[in-house]
């Protein structure tokens, strides 16, 4: 039972050590797409020779996706240190049994050396006083002669075990200095980023004038586009609430036994149906409800967003590729101090005609214009909402019903080469921060 807790720990530690590296190999590689993403980026803005607070955000994300990375190295050198003393450890147990296997094959042939040669053997086994000690004493001399040679192949295969797991140690410390000398080569580029980063916002301060402008009419757009979302979605709330008592009152009256198309139309009121229901009620001897049901959503519209819900954190992102260049909530601005930026999404940068999809399956809302944000769409998930804007060549109109990663439109790009696409996710009339929402 022992050996057995033993060999399960043995495997289970070995496949958690297996997903470790599976995945700070994963992130190494989400990471560095970040910062090839943002290097293409700058590229493309830096056609304008006057520095942008666009560059300055994706030279942030930039620098903090490298520094994201040198610490994914840290953590797998770290790793690697971890296997190479098991590795170290294992080649030594082996050592010792390899010793062992040798001492104990020297033993037998020391044995074997003493005892008679093959015709004192015979004679040995000619001289038993009966037939079953002969045997006995025949089965002997084999058993001896099959162990020395068990002995043999069990040296054979510890050997070859042996160096298998020397190579595998030499190996191991290969990949550590490969590791090592990538990561001095981010520490050098990170050196390089910080120098741009700076000389970028020195630039930048000379235009604080210029730029808080710019902010106080990014701010005014922002604050048109959370109002315009709350009122659509306000208007969402309260016919969802109406689709949600209709279902009901319509429920209750097939159990009261009214019949649609005789006793009630579609285009009969709810207020219209609750009084039918109460005289049929009355009629029936039962309890007239002073009030009618009213629920927030039906139940398709619960179960939509209850599924929703618990994708939190594995959505996938607006865009194929792209980094995050404004943040959610409020936050100091970058440059200009003492001024507070309040976002209700997050910004993601983009590549050039870039096809924004939507993040989960819903019915599509609204598409409106937005002044300073082109188009906004906005897709219902059950009380849930994902916003997206500045879009154009919108594919979907009001009514749609969209699937996972539907292409919804495109993102829009600037003067500056800037492609951006804005991501806001509400609940009801609660507004969300989104990075949590997106998977990593």
């Amino acid at each position: 039972m022992k050996k057995l807790l033993v060999l399960f720990l043995l495997v289970f530690g070995i496949g958690l050590q297996a997903q470790t590296k599976e995945e700070l190999q994963r992130q190494k590689v989400l990471l560095q797409d970040q910062i090839d993403l943002a290097s293409e980026l700058l590229l493309k803005t830096k056609s304008n020779k006057e520095a942008s607070l666009s560059e300055l955000q994706t030279l942030n994300q930039k620098i903090e996706a490298r520094n994201k990375l040198i610490r994914t190295m840290d953590r797998q050198i770290r790793s690697i240190d971890r296997e190479v003393v098991s590795k170290a450890n294992e080649i030594e147990a082996l050592e010792a049994r390899v010793d062992s296997l040798k001492s104990d094959y020297a033993d037998l042939i020391k044995l074997a050396q003493r005892q008679q040669k093959p015709r004192d053997q015979v004679l040995f086994i000619l001289s038993s006083n009966s037939f079953a000690q002969a045997a006995k004493r025949m089965q002997y001399f084999k058993d001896m002669a099959a162990y020395r040679e068990q002995q043999v192949q069990q040296i054979a295969v510890a050997q070859e075990t042996l160096a298998r797991e020397r190579e595998a140690l030499i190996a191991k410390k290969a990949e550590k200095i490969q590791v090592q000398t990538a990561q001095e080569g981010e520490k050098l580029a990170l050196q390089a980023d910080a120098q741009t980063q700076e000389a970028t916002v020195q630039n930048l301060q000379s235009k604080e004038s210029t730029l808080k402008k710019d902010i106080d009419k990014k701010q005014r757009e922002a604050q048109q586009l959370e109002q315009q979302i709350k009122r659509i979605i306000a208007e969402e709330m309260r016919k969802a609430k109406e689709r949600a008592e209709r279902s009901s009152l319509e429920n209750e009256a097939k159990e009261l036994g009214l019949i649609s198309g005789k006793d009630y139309s579609t285009r009969t009121s709810n207020k219209a149906l609750k009084q039918l229901i109460d005289k049929a009620r009355e009629a029936q001897g039962l309890d007239v409800r002073d009030d009618g049901p009213s629920f927030a959503m039906t139940p398709e519209a619960r179960a939509l967003a209850n599924n929703f819900a618990s994708n939190k954190g594995a959505l996938p992102w607006p865009v194929e590729r792209g980094i995050i260049t404004g943040k959610f909530g409020k936050h100091p601005h970058p440059i200009v101090k003492g001024v507070i930026v309040d976002n209700p999404h997050i910004e993601i940068t983009t590549e050039e005609k870039a096809v924004v999809r939507s993040v989960f399956e819903g019915e599509v809302s609204s598409v409106v214009p937005i002044p300073g944000a082109n188009v906004m769409v906005l897709v219902r998930h059950g009380n849930y909402f994902t916003v997206y804007s500045n879009l154009i060549n919108v594919k979907v109109k009001a009514g749609d019903l969209v699937s996972l990663k539907e292409p919804i439109g495109t993102a829009f790009t600037d003067e500056e080469g800037k492609t951006m696409v804005q991501l806001g996710i509400w609940k009801d009339a609660d507004i969300q921060d989104p990075n949590p929402w997106l998977a990593k």
